[in-house]
């Protein structure tokens, strides 16, 4: 128990140790602030819950440095495909597209892949690799009372932080304030942002089990997934209708919907699932009528989608289920959670470090808001992939912000061109550096990163005294190749991978052009002006 005296002090509070908190708080510690993350839970998720992985997301990771240990508690090397069928051990009816690239797709974008990796193996390695870079994760502490400091409320647009009250007896004052705490989140309501209701699948009902083998045999379970492997099957028998999917470490889940109950909660049509009834139904969902499954939980759920009127109050944000809570179908929420997080973190690390205008937050607004809703809607679609889902949601989408040098925001979800323009991710070259072959990602500082055409000493001289930092990598003609760069144009470049401005050089323009042009670029994508597509 915390001493209630005891007052911590800190950059950034973020609430809750999900993946969307931990993802916040390890990018604001990498790009230089402090940060604490609380949680009302004992430990991390103790339950699969989430399995999979988009390619952006293991980019993430990646650059966190996670990858090996991500791909230790994977779930083999299992194709982005569904089953139909009768039961799980019967002939597969039908396959069909889950909506992510086949690796191969994958590796021809990116340096990273999707894979199958349950959120209860993913969330300790997060929490360990914070620790090591030095923030700090406080369990079993709920947030009790969240107010501006020195004020009443967190609704407001003070910029003097906030004060925080927690179960454990502490306090906190920090500049910002996070809310990762989930759909219900107490975050949220302390900001004072409203929720708005999309709409739902349906109530289910879920049992996390495990199929164990007689000594010496395989699980019967494992077996059939070594033989058929697919991300989930759709079992289509008529008393066990449902879906069964591999979440790792032995384990599988089944979920169905439960019948209509008229006036009865989810809970109360969910009471008939004793574990007799779900092993009766495991049976016929499987197709192996001797199976002795051990049932390690259950659950009744609502297959739900909404999203926040809002993703930022004054010093206050929200990420992930805070934001935007979506169902399962697409896959999509616990990676648009390590998105939002990864796109906050940096952003609120350099405002710590002086880097940042007031713009820079609301464009974080204006471009994951968005992104959220898109994704929140898809979710409520089921019945096959979507036009935003796998690279082209991951990897091609388009921001329209106050930071990125494009179109206004307009509050729509926009696909890139691929041509390496402002909003759009840089795209995926190798380049050969001091011998070995890395990836463009590898390449972005902990500033901005200027890539240019094979001319580049005007663009070092003008990158060598701007108040934040900006890394010239030595020009490579493979990356004006791949993004369309003249010999003296450039691409000015966020430390999320994001394009921020882009200027093509003409033929008469001077050394001195240059400085001012990337002057007045560095000081709109860090929201101290207006964006401008070039400053002539």
């Amino acid at each position: 128990m915390q001493n209630p005296l005891t007052l911590t002090e800190t950059d950034v509070l973020v609430v809750g140790a999900g993946p969307a908190g931990l993802a916040t708080a390890l990018a604001a510690v990498t790009h230089g602030a402090r940060a604490l993350v609380v949680e009302r839970r004992r430990s991390t998720s103790t339950i699969p819950r989430a399995t999979g992985v988009s390619t952006r997301t293991m980019e993430i990771l990646r650059e966190w440095g996670l990858t090996d240990a991500v791909l230790a508690g994977a779930v083999g090397d299992v194709p982005p495909r569904v089953a139909a069928a009768e039961t799980l051990a019967g002939p597969v009816r039908e396959y069909r597209d889950v909506g992510y690239p086949t690796r191969r797709e994958a590796l021809r974008a990116s340096p990273a892949h999707p894979l199958l990796c349950p959120q209860d193996h993913l969330e300790p390695l997060m929490v360990a690799e914070l620790r090591r870079r030095g923030g700090e994760v406080r369990f079993d502490s709920a947030l009790i009372d969240l107010r501006l400091a020195g004020g009443t409320g967190v609704g407001g647009t003070g910029t003097g932080g906030v004060e925080a009250r927690l179960a454990d007896g502490g306090r906190v004052r920090a500049r910002f304030v996070v809310g990762a705490d989930g759909p219900r989140s107490r975050v949220r309501a302390a900001l004072g942002i409203g929720l708005q209701d999309l709409g739902t699948l349906g109530d289910y009902a879920q049992v996390l089990f495990r199929a164990d083998a007689a000594p010496g045999a395989e699980p019967p379970l494992d077996a059939i997934l070594a033989r058929e492997p697919n991300v989930l099957w759709t079992i289509e028998h008529p008393e066990a209708a449902g879906v069964l999917l591999p979440v790792g470490g032995g384990r599988w889940c089944y979920a169905r919907q439960l019948d209509d109950g008229g006036d009865r909660t989810g809970a109360e049509r969910g009471a008939r699932y004793t574990p007799q009834h779900w092993r009766w139904l495991l049976r016929r969902a499987t197709g192996l009528p001797d199976l002795e499954p051990r049932l390690l939980g259950t659950q009744t759920f609502t297959m739900a989608a909404a999203v926040a009127t809002t993703v930022r109050s004054g010093p206050g944000f929200l990420v992930g289920d805070a934001a935007h809570r979506m169902t399962p179908v697409g896959g999509n929420g616990m990676n648009t959670a390590i998105h939002d997080g990864h796109e906050l973190g940096w952003r609120l690390g350099w405002a710590v470090r002086g880097w940042a205008g007031p713009a820079l937050f609301d464009s974080y607004a204006e471009e994951r808001e968005p992104v959220g809703r898109a994704r929140a809607l898809r979710s409520l679609r089921p019945g096959g992939p979507d036009p935003i889902d796998g690279l082209t949601g991951d990897l091609g989408l388009a921001y329209r912000s106050c930071t990125v040098a494009t179109v206004a925001a307009d509050g729509d979800l926009h696909v890139g061109t691929g041509t390496a323009q402002p909003g759009e991710r840089v795209p995926h070259v190798r380049v050969r550096v001091a011998g070995r072959r890395r990836a463009l990602l590898d390449l972005l500082g902990p500033g901005f990163t200027l890539f240019t055409g094979v001319a580049d000493a005007d663009w070092r001289a003008a990158a060598a005294h701007l108040p934040v930092p900006v890394t010239v990598p030595a020009a490579d003609d493979r990356v004006a190749r791949r993004c369309g760069l003249g010999p003296r144009s450039a691409l000015l470049v966020r430390p999320d991978g994001v394009i921020a401005w882009r200027h093509d050089a003409r033929p008469w323009e001077t050394a001195a052009d240059h400085a001012r042009y990337l002057a007045r670029a560095v000081g709109s994508a860090v929201g101290l002006e207006p964006a401008v597509a070039y400053a002539a």
